[in-house]
C-alpha cells in the first residue's frame, strides 16, 4: 500500500477516535477548559483563565471527579522577591503616591491543540490529546509599571492528568538586582491533610500541622513534593537536569528548598540570594500531576520507601518513581507488546508495534516512522516515544503499517 493512501485512510480513521480524546472548550473571554480521563478512569478538568491580583493568564482551577482540588486564588507560579517588594504572581506594590500598582501583566497568550493553533477568543469545542498554552508576561520593578524587571515566558503542556510547565525569564533590569527568593512551582492544593517529600525531612507521610521546611544541604536530591487530601493527590515534580533551576545551584546550602504548611500552600524554592542583570536568563521545568491512587506507596510508618505515580511528560504517559533518598526515575510507560496495528501489513507478525506513548520497530533496519502529515520522525529500529495519535511505519522494503499510539 502506498504511503499517501495510508495517510488518507489514517486521517479518516483518526476522525473516529475523537471520543477517546480530551475535550477542550474555549470561551470568548479567553477561558480554556481541558477535560480528560486519568489512567485510572477518573475525570480531570483543568481551567485556564486570567486570575490573581495581576490578572495573569495561567491555570486557575483543577477538578478531579467534579471536585475542585486546586484553585489559584494566590500564587501558583513564582513570584520574585527583590529589593522592596515582590513582583509577579499575585503581588502588587505601592507606588510613590501609596497607590497599589500591578507588578506584572500578561502581554500575549497562544494556544495549540496537537500542534495546531486555535483561537482563544471564540466560543468553540475541540477534541485532541495535547493542549499547549504559551503565555508571555512582563514583570515590573516594584512600585511602578515603566521599568521592566524581566520578561516571563510560561509554556504549559496539558495532557492526561498533568500540566507540564517550563518557566523562562529574560532579565532586563537597568541595574543589577539581588533575588532574595524565587519559588517557581507553588501549590494551591485544597484541603491537604498530609505531605510527603522523598529525600527530604518528610520522607514518610507527615500530618500537615507538623510540616515546616528544610534546607538544600539536608536534602540534596529533593525534587518532588506530594500532597494528599480526602479528594486525591497532587504531585509537584521539578526537573534537576544541568542548566535548569531545579538543580538548586542558585540556592545556598544553608537556605531552604522546600516550604510547607505556609498560608495553606507548599513551595519549591529554586533561587536564593542571587544577583541578576540585564541579559541574564534562567529556565526551570516541572510537572504538576493529580490522581486518586498512587501506583506504589511504601512511605507509611517509620521506614521510608519507594513511591510512584502516573502522569504525563511532554504529552507522553509517564511513570514517576521516587526512592527514599529522593532520586526520581522518570520513564515513559511503553507497553511494546501490545499490538495496536490498524490495517497494512501482510498477515505476518508486524515489524512495528505501538503501545502507551511509543512505537517499537524491530527486524527492520531501514524502517521509517511518519506522522500523518508525512513528516519522517525516526529512522531505523528501536523504541520511538511519541504523543498519542496515528502513525505510519514503512519497513523500507515495500511494507507499511498504520499504528495507533494511546
Amino acid at each position: 500500500m502506498k504511503l499517501n493512501r495510508l495517510l488518507t485512510t489514517g486521517l479518516l480513521f483518526a476522525a473516529g477516535l475523537t471520543a477517546s480524546a480530551a475535550g477542550i472548550k474555549t470561551m470568548r473571554n479567553g477561558q480554556i477548559t481541558f477535560t480528560d480521563k486519568t489512567a485510572e478512569g477518573n475525570e480531570i478538568r483543568i481551567v485556564f483563565n486570567r486570575c490573581m491580583a495581576n490578572n495573569l493568564y495561567t491555570f486557575q482551577s483543577v477538578l478531579l471527579d467534579g471536585v475542585e482540588v486546586n484553585h489559584t486564588d494566590s500564587d501558583n507560579i513564582g513570584p520574585f522577591l527583590i529589593g522592596p517588594g515582590w513582583v509577579g504572581g499575585n503581588h502588587t506594590n505601592p507606588d510613590a503616591t501609596g497607590a497599589q500598582v500591578q507588578s506584572a501583566k500578561t502581554v500575549s497568550v497562544e494556544a495549540y491543540i496537537d500542534g495546531e493553533k486555535i483561537n482563544t477568543s471564540a466560543m468553540k469545542n475541540y477534541t485532541g490529546d495535547v493542549l499547549t498554552v504559551k503565555v508571555v508576561n512582563t514583570l515590573y520593578m516594584p512600585g511602578q509599571s515603566v521599568e521592566t524587571f524581566a520578561t516571563e515566558t510560561m509554556t504549559y503542556i496539558v495532557s492526561g492528568n498533568s500540566i507540564d510547565v517550563t518557566g523562562e525569564h529574560a532579565f532586563s533590569c537597568t541595574t543589577p538586582q539581588t533575588i532574595d527568593r524565587y519559588y517557581g512551582m507553588q501549590s494551591m492544593f485544597i484541603g491537604e491533610t498530609e505531605v510527603l517529600t522523598p529525600g527530604g525531612k518528610y520522607s514518610t507521610w507527615t500530618p500537615i500541622a507538623s510540616v515546616d521546611r528544610f534546607t538544600h544541604m539536608s536534602a540534596p536530591n529533593f525534587n518532588t513534593f506530594i500532597e494528599h487530601s480526602a479528594n486525591g493527590y497532587q504531585a509537584a515534580w521539578m526537573e534537576s537536569s544541568p542548566g535548569l533551576l531545579g538543580n538548586r545551584l542558585l540556592v545556598p546550602d544553608n537556605d531552604v528548598v522546600f516550604i510547607g504548611n505556609s498560608y495553606g500552600k507548599s513551595y519549591h524554592k529554586i533561587i536564593g540570594s542571587h544577583s541578576v542583570k540585564a541579559g541574564d536568563k534562567t529556565t526551570w521545568h516541572g510537572v504538576y500531576t493529580w490522581y486518586k491512587t498512587p501506583v506504589a506507596d511504601n512511605c507509611r510508618g517509620s521506614q521510608a520507601g519507594t513511591y510512584s505515580y502516573r502522569g504525563t511528560l511532554g504529552g507522553v504517559p509517564t511513570l514517576f518513581t521516587l526512592d527514599a533518598d529522593g532520586t526520581c526515575t522518570v520513564a515513559p510507560e511503553c507497553s511494546a507488546g501490545i499490538d495496536n496495528t490498524v490495517g497494512g501489513g501482510d498477515g505476518n507478525i508486524p515489524f512495528a508495534r505501538s503501545g502507551a506513548g511509543c512505537i517499537t520497530v524491530s527486524n527492520a533496519p531501514a524502517a521509517t516512522v511518519y506522522s500523518l502529515t508525512g513528516t519522517a520522525l525516526h529512522h531505523g529500529e528501536g523504541i520511538v516515544y511519541c504523543h498519542p495519535g496515528i502513525y505510519i511505519v514503512s519497513d523500507g522494503k515495500g511494507r507499511s503499517v498504520k499504528l495507533l499510539v494511546k
